[in-house]
């Protein structure tokens, strides 16, 4: 019979667990030294731990050949609760037996001694989901439980908690995984498994299960059985509808750069292959904040993995804050509106990303006569022509090249007849480039170089005039 990875790779000792250095700690140095709390409570995030910790402690207090406060694992009662038929181990979901009668049941039954192991061990999960009136009947066990009784409280929900029960019961916070540990977590599976895994695609699915092992290993597990046993970020699209971190750098580089309509056609693409709309907007929000933290502190790596994207990220943290309340702004709109139409209003507000100045640049043109825009085009220390050269075919960038032109204030000017930019879209390069500016020279008319009669010279000459048209006739001068 088939056993997912997340029963199958479940840690069993407390050195196995992953993450939880100090639970981990705590718990081994209080089996170890006979220091048993008669109630725990465990908090933290969904899928880090805190059942399988309850377990683990289950089994070290139970073990027939313990080894320095760890379980040996292969004992009778070892066996027996990792089979889940330990009849001293009494599992309750209080999201379903959440009621007095339920809790009144329970106190009855902790009366009675230990039938097969060494302590009877109590785990409440989704505690907070207790009525009030059950917290209460569950108050008095909790303060004199009878001996080798022992109570483990999980929840996800800490403040749900009433204070006089966390009065009673020894605290344990569970905190979301490293998406590091988590990788390398997966990758001991992957080898296992003999899984063919690319790291981008681990390092995806960590950064999908929000610091919960459990989810990140269920997440692995569907992926190589869709990809036939490869674990590719091409096979995360197509099975979990999630875009890597990689096309998501993609979209903020065009909400930065001000281009609203390939920002908008990238959007509406999402929603036409069924991606998962909300999850990437939920990506393009953690890349934004990573970049403002990046951006903000002079020792980012202390609080987020750097890498060459961040460093490649040119705006000024001015920009990179509006545009995160923008995202912010339109996620708190979907609740009222369709998100697909929040990003799309969100994006047409980012064209004015680019034009932001930062504090200095700001400072600066205060303290000074200069217009804004001038501010900005001095800021700016890119080489607009290797920005050209970069963009353009190297035809077109050797026709602009070779025309006439000034560099001023920060733009291109381009002077050319009409001629001259024959085979250039000029158009097209306007909008591509908002830093080109075209002035075309109209052909000056040639001069008719028939000799004009004597006396339209000087009517000319007398009265200054410009001579429109002129024509023979039979012999006679006519002009007009």
């Amino acid at each position: 019979m088939y056993i997912p990875f997340a029963r199958k790779y479940r840690p069993k000792r407390f050195s196995e667990l992953v993450g939880q250095e100090v639970a981990s700690k705590v718990l081994l140095n209080a089996v170890r030294l006979g220091k048993l709390a008669n109630a725990y409570l465990f908090a933290g995030p969904r899928g880090t731990g805190k059942t399988t910790t309850a377990r683990i402690l289950t089994r070290a207090i139970n073990c027939l050949r313990p080894t320095d406060g760890e379980p040996c694992g292969e004992c009778e009662n070892c066996l027996a609760i990792d089979k889940g038929n330990f009849p001293d181990l009494i599992e309750m979901d209080a999201a379903s037996n959440r009621g007095i009668d339920d809790i009144r049941a329970l106190r009855d039954a902790v009366s009675y001694t230990p039938i097969k192991g060494k302590h009877k061990v109590y785990i409440l999960d989704e505690a907070h989901m207790l009525t009030k009136e059950a917290f209460n009947a569950l108050l008095k066990t909790l303060e004199e439980p009878p001996p080798r009784t022992l109570f483990i409280l999980c929840t996800t929900e800490y403040d749900k908690i009433l204070p006089t029960i966390l009065s009673r019961c020894q605290r344990i916070i569970f905190s979301k995984l490293k998406e590091e540990d988590i990788v390398k977590f997966l990758k001991l599976i992957c080898e296992r498994e003999n899984l063919r895994c690319e790291e981008k695609a681990l390092y995806t699915i960590a950064r999908i299960s929000d610091g919960g092992m459990r989810d990140a290993v269920s997440l692995l597990d569907q992926t190589a059985t869709f990809g036939e046993g490869e674990v590719k970020e091409e096979v995360i699209e197509e099975f979990l509808g999630i875009l890597s971190q990689e096309k998501v750098r993609d979209f903020i580089k065009l909400l930065l750069a001000g281009d609203v309509d390939g920002a908008l056609s990238f959007l509406r693409d999402i929603r036409d292959k069924g991606y998962n709309l909300s999850k990437f907007w939920d990506s393009v929000e953690e890349e934004v904040r990573a970049l403002v933290i990046f951006r903000s502190l002079r020792d980012p790596e202390k609080v987020i993995k750097v890498e060459p994207f961040h460093r490649e990220v040119s705006a000024n943290l001015n920009s990179l804050l509006y545009l995160e309340k923008l995202i912010n702004t339109a996620r708190m709109e979907a609740r009222t509106m369709d998100l697909f139409k929040a990003c799309e209003i969100a994006i047409i507000k980012s064209s004015i990303v680019k034009d932001i100045l930062s504090i200095e640049e700001l400072v600066k043109y205060l303290s000074s006569s200069e217009k804004p825009q001038e501010v900005q085009a001095k800021a700016q220390k890119e080489d607009l022509w290797q920005t050209l050269k970069n963009s353009l075919n190297k035809i077109d960038f050797e026709k602009l090249r070779r025309l006439s032109w000034e560099e001023k204030e920060g733009k291109i000017i381009i002077k050319a007849k009409k001629e001259e930019l024959k085979g250039l879209d000029v158009e097209k390069l306007r909008t591509k480039f908002p830093f080109l500016e075209f002035v075309v020279e109209e052909a000056e008319k040639k001069e008719e170089k028939e000799e004009l009669p004597e006396f339209v010279k000087k009517t000319k000459s007398l009265f200054n005039a410009k001579i429109i048209s002129y024509e023979r006739n039979k012999g006679k001068d006519n002009p007009s």
